[in-house]
């Protein structure tokens, strides 16, 4: 059941420090997320864990994760975000099926990371897809990646000369067939929550007299983030708010946010029935033939109320009321102005809504 009370938090969970190819150390990192208004950040550097730096910084909790894919696998592909596992699982690295088994033995989590990209040859960075579509038990889907996406919009010095001082020129939303394949599982009844993330590295790149800090982490912090809606509060114990963070990620209490172009903090999705309410992540039944869902936006938007896919609602503003009798997956996708083109704003995770029938 949805609460009035959820306690929101706002974090990036993708990106890497010096101890694989990140150029901040962990205190670094949760000094810059506390100048970018996170509230926590969880590094998942790859095939590597560094424990001893999971914390409390101040007010930012840093949280340790990895990225483990097999280095040796030619073309690089499937990489995988491990959550909440108190080992390093890169032993298993050549079998992406025996990384996800080992993180749900250990109570974790596995998102796929970048699970399509589109990189210019011009970037001379290749495309690290996702190419192990066979598994399963696996949590979720990074819907929106930073870098990712990033990396898809330089196919030309000029453009990237361009793209690395006004990176925000080229960011429009996730990859669709990011979001033509999540709109796919969900159809077919599999619980695939989402996350976004920076993919946040700092790299410096040198291009005859230039040299360039691209992407920066403060800027990628304060654009691709996860908004999580928590049932308790932060507290000081490490324990308790990491298991807030995870348990809202696994259910998929959360949304993804491009904060650049609007601060999404309230942003809301919920649906009725006539004896009960559900939120993102959650499953409600059709009562008395029908089932009501709300949006509601902290900034004017373009918002479209997505059925598997398909846009069963659509309106200018700050709220959005539609009335339904069909069940499905349903999430909510909302748009903003910015540099003269719509940009992808706001991806909630689904609500769940069963027949009536399905409940007898």
């Amino acid at each position: 059941m949805e609460h009035a009370d959820w306690h929101g938090y706002v974090g990036a969970v993708h990106l890497h420090t010096v101890h694989s190819d990140g150029t901040a150390t962990h205190d670094e990192i949760a000094i810059i997320a506390g100048w970018a208004g996170l509230d926590f950040v969880i590094v998942t550097d790859h095939n590597v864990r560094v424990p001893e730096a999971q914390g409390h910084y101040g007010d930012v909790l840093l949280l340790v994760g990895e990225e483990v894919h097999d280095p040796q696998r030619k073309p690089e592909s499937s990489h995988l975000l491990v959550f909440n596992v108190d080992r390093s699982l890169a032993e298993y690295a050549q079998d992406p099926q025996m990384v996800i088994d080992a993180a749900q033995e250990a109570g974790g989590l596995a998102f796929i990371a970048h699970p399509f990209e589109r990189s210019t040859a011009y970037s001379g960075v290749p495309d690290i897809n996702w190419r192990d579509w066979g598994v399963d038990g696996y949590t979720g889907l990074e819907l929106w990646n930073t870098m990712s996406e990033f990396k898809s919009h330089v196919p030309n010095l000029a453009r990237a000369i361009l793209m690395a001082y006004f990176p925000d020129l080229g960011l429009r939303g996730p990859q669709p067939e990011t979001l033509a394949r999540w709109d796919e599982l969900i159809a077919n009844g599999r619980r695939v929550a989402i996350i976004g993330g920076p993919d946040a590295h700092g790299t410096v790149y040198r291009k005859g007299p230039l040299v360039r800090r691209v992407l920066p982490y403060e800027w990628l912090f304060r654009t691709v983030r996860l908004h999580i809606l928590c049932d308790e509060p932060f507290s000081s114990d490490v324990t308790h708010d990491g298991g807030l963070v995870y348990d809202a990620m696994q259910a998929g209490r959360s949304f993804v946010a491009y904060d650049w172009i609007g601060d999404a903090t309230g942003f809301r999705f919920v649906a009725r029935n006539s004896d009960d309410e559900a939120g993102m992540g959650q499953q409600l039944s059709i009562v008395n033939g029908v089932v009501t869902f709300e949006v509601n936006s902290p900034l004017p938007a373009l918002l479209r109320l997505m059925r598997e896919g398909r846009i069963v609602a659509e309106r200018r503003g700050r709220t959005l009321s539609y009335t339904s009798k069909m069940p499905g997956a349903y999430r909510v996708e909302a748009y903003r102005q910015h540099w003269f083109r719509w940009r992808g704003w706001v991806f909630t995770n689904p609500i769940y809504v069963e027949s009536e029938c399905d409940t007898l």
